[in-house]
């Protein structure tokens, strides 16, 4: 099957590089052309333009074709381009129109989480007094809860001894037991809830963010007054924040898991 115009030239030229990425040893011409069901002329100029561009390259002992690294230098200036907050503009704005309620964004930063994002909903009368720039520690936040969640136990009990422990309401979580048992609670749900423990009178629902390490790169929430965010509400809202962070996740280069990997922009 020939390629009819510069569209499906591109297509073509697209098919035969994913096959050449998934070679170890590469092809030959007519691998290639029975493969991709192209006549061995159009394999045969495609490659012509990938060698040109660096991309593809010939062994002459072998007669077959390879990636060069040419594709990975392309990939880092991509992932080096990724910035959470550019990415999550979009689902965070369409997350609060579709639950009429706060959406925050923060990063971690060393021991802490900082708010590098908000949107808040043109419905709702309060205001949150969370502000762009304001730091938090983790344990007594829902988006700090779901990252802890996602770590190892030592680290974790480092962090909470690093932390400056305080009730900022009656609500906080005070004691690292009591914290251990509130993560075990977010990697089974998939989830965090900020049950009136950063701020008195306000509820949250948490979930992280990962990037192409598979990394936490962020984490978002979905924040209303007590008497609007009900159990009832807040296990309506967890698929619709799940949904934006997977988003978010796959836009930041999170790849798909392989068989048998758990999904960490699903469960957490």
């Amino acid at each position: 099957m020939e390629e009819h115009g510069p569209v499906q030239s591109v297509d073509r030229a697209f098919e035969l590089m994913e096959r050449l990425c998934g070679s170890r040893d590469g092809l030959t011409l007519h691998a290639l052309s029975e493969q991709s069901g192209l006549h061995k002329s159009t394999v045969h100029r495609l490659l012509a333009a990938l060698g040109a561009r660096g991309y593809v390259r010939k062994d002459e002992e072998s007669g077959r074709y390879r990636m060069t690294t040419r594709i990975c230098e392309l990939s880092e200036q991509v992932v080096e381009s990724l910035d959470v907050l550019q990415v999550s503009r979009g689902p965070m704005e369409a997350l609060s129109r579709s639950t009429g309620e706060t959406v925050h964004l923060v990063v971690r930063e060393g021991d802490e989480i900082v708010y590098v994002h908000k949107v808040e909903s043109d419905v709702s009368s309060m205001r949150m007094f969370s502000r762009i720039g304001m730091r938090r520690p983790m344990y007594c936040t829902g988006m700090g809860k779901a990252i802890l969640a996602e770590l190892p136990t030592d680290e974790v009990e480092r962090i909470w001894e690093a932390s400056d422990i305080q009730a900022y309401t009656e609500h906080t979580i005070t004691s690292l037991a009591r914290l251990k048992t509130a993560l075990e609670a977010v990697r089974r749900w998939g989830c965090a809830i900020d049950n009136q423990e950063n701020e008195l009178g306000v509820r949250c629902i948490a979930a992280t963010i990962h990037d192409y390490t598979g990394g936490i790169c962020g984490a978002l929430s979905i924040s209303a007054p007590l008497l609007r965010m009900s159990d009832s509400k807040i296990a309506q809202f967890q698929p619709q924040l799940l949904s934006a962070c997977e988003t978010i996740s796959r836009r930041m280069g999170a790849r798909e898991p392989l068989a048998g990997e758990p999904d960490y922009t699903r469960v957490r």
